[in-house]
């Protein structure tokens, strides 16, 4: 699977188009683990990038209501996708290998940027 978050956020398969993306806010969560992928981010954070000042009644649920779509998102795209995102006890993580050369590509522009 293969994401783009420099401009609008895409996904595509290993082989195969674009594909349409799941709901604004489970985007919202794919691109906010995107940006540190690899590393796992608190669950607080991640309410923060979703709702803001905004909050829903229940954060927590709200969160984890768009977590358990977003796997589901991504295998509909391409099976075993799903196994992507990892949840752990302070937060959770979008699985990339450091073998990627999407990544490569990222960390040097990101580099190069500051």
């Amino acid at each position: 699977m293969y994401f783009s978050v420099l401009g609008p956020l895409a996904a595509w398969p290993s082989a195969g188009q674009p594909v349409d993306g799941p709901e604004a806010k489970v985007r919202v969560l794919l691109a906010a683990l995107l940006v540190d992928a690899g590393r796992t981010i608190t669950a607080d954070r991640l309410v923060d990038d979703l709702w803001g000042d905004r909050l829903p009644g229940n954060p927590a649920g709200a969160l984890q209501t768009k977590i358990s779509r977003l796997p589901r998102a991504l295998a509909k795209a391409e099976p075993g996708a799903e196994l992507l995102v990892e949840s752990r006890p302070s937060g959770y993580l979008q699985r990339i290998g450091p073998g990627d050369p999407a990544v490569h590509r990222h960390d040097r522009r990101r580099a190069r940027h500051r």
